[in-house]
């Protein structure tokens, strides 16, 4: 059996659509709503020049609700789950008035209430000190927690340029798919293709001109449900190393310990403040130097945007291919990682001094 004729394209196309119309929705009433849901180009981190809405994670939301009605496996603890950090996010996305410390909480309770409510966990699968570590119990699910809070704030993190978080969580969820496929688990290749669909259908809006927006909302909830299904796909497939879910999500992960790191060390620097020293900010830079010394007409600013965005798909694609290339390879996976750690470090180091 294959992927594609075990799952309904009707399916796909109901995820899809669902998403596409309330983003539609969204941007068609937005003349009442964007005084209160638009993000401003106010900030280091900010790419764009006018208003744009970004409450596209009530879309989200909408997609996952759609899984929940068709009776998908694992949607009705996602969408149980992401809830308190989705509201958390979404309130921000309005009010600008959350405190980021508040939405580092939030999702730390949506992590611990995925762990219950879909009652699974990270193990370690063959490395002797972290099996042992990780047959306690409670060390095992405050991990998974912890992870899946990551993963939250690392889609957020590089929810910086059009298209480059969904982008990104679409590639990633097409290797999630392709994986458990392989290994016959098409109860999680039919959501995670389900939920790819939904992200397509906002991908189209936000794509390359930047209609609208994930907001906090958005990027959360879909940190939360990438985190959930990489974890998952591991854990329902033993001959799956949990490597190779960690080098599918490695390149938001590694953005985020990275800045966590940068900014530990600068003491200067808020911790909680966002900054524009990230791979995709300083890749939008390059690209805008680019143009400025073109003798060609200059790009639009959302062109510049798009392009810079689409240029740091390359990264997840790479880490994702090898995933399933490697899938069952514990100490190729290992490597892996650490190349795309290097790719990483040696892209933003030349794109920074050009």
């Amino acid at each position: 059996m294959t992927l594609l004729s075990e799952i309904s394209p009707l399916l796909l196309l109901s995820g899809f659509l669902s998403v596409l119309i309330l983003c539609v929705i969204i941007l068609a009433s937005q003349k009442w709503h964007l005084i209160y849901s638009s993000d401003t180009d106010i900030g280091p981190q900010k790419i764009h020049s006018n208003q744009i809405p970004r409450i596209g994670g009530i879309a989200l939301l909408a997609g996952l609700l759609t899984a929940y009605i068709l009776k998908l496996p694992f949607a009705a603890g996602l969408l149980i789950g992401v809830l308190p950090v989705f509201l958390a996010g979404i309130s921000e996305d309005i009010s600008k008035k959350i405190p980021p410390f508040f939405r580092l909480g939030a999702s730390i309770v949506s992590a611990v209430a995925l762990v219950l409510v879909l009652s699974f966990q990270i193990s370690a699968k063959g490395i002797p000190l972290f099996d042992t570590l990780f047959s306690i119990e409670i060390i095992a699910l405050s991990i998974t927690a912890l992870a899946i809070a990551l993963m939250a704030q690392s889609i957020n993190i590089i929810d910086g340029l059009n298209g480059l978080s969904i982008g990104t969580s679409l590639i990633m969820t097409c290797a999630i798919a392709i994986i458990a496929a392989m290994n016959g688990d098409f109860a999680l290749a039919e959501f995670s293709l389900f939920f790819g669909a939904c992200l397509a259908g906002i991908l189209v809006i936000n794509f390359p001109r930047g209609l609208l927006f994930l907001g906090d909302g958005g990027a959360y909830l879909l940190g939360c449900v990438i985190a959930v299904l990489a974890i998952l796909l591991a854990e329902r497939n033993s001959s799956v190393s949990s490597f190779a879910s960690l080098l599918i999500v490695s390149y938001p992960i590694y953005e985020t310990l990275r800045s966590f790191i940068r900014r530990t060390i600068d003491k200067n620097t808020d911790f909680f403040i966002a900054d524009d020293q990230h791979l995709h900010s300083i890749m939008y830079r390059f690209i805008s130097n680019l143009n400025s010394t073109s003798t060609a007409k200059p790009n639009k600013l959302w062109a510049t945007n798009a392009f810079a965005g689409m240029s740091c798909w390359l990264l997840p694609l790479l880490s994702s291919v090898l995933a399933v290339l490697f899938q069952s390879s514990m100490p190729v996976l290992l490597i892996c990682v650490v190349l795309i750690i290097l790719v990483y470090e040696t892209a933003i180091r030349i794109l920074a001094k050009s």
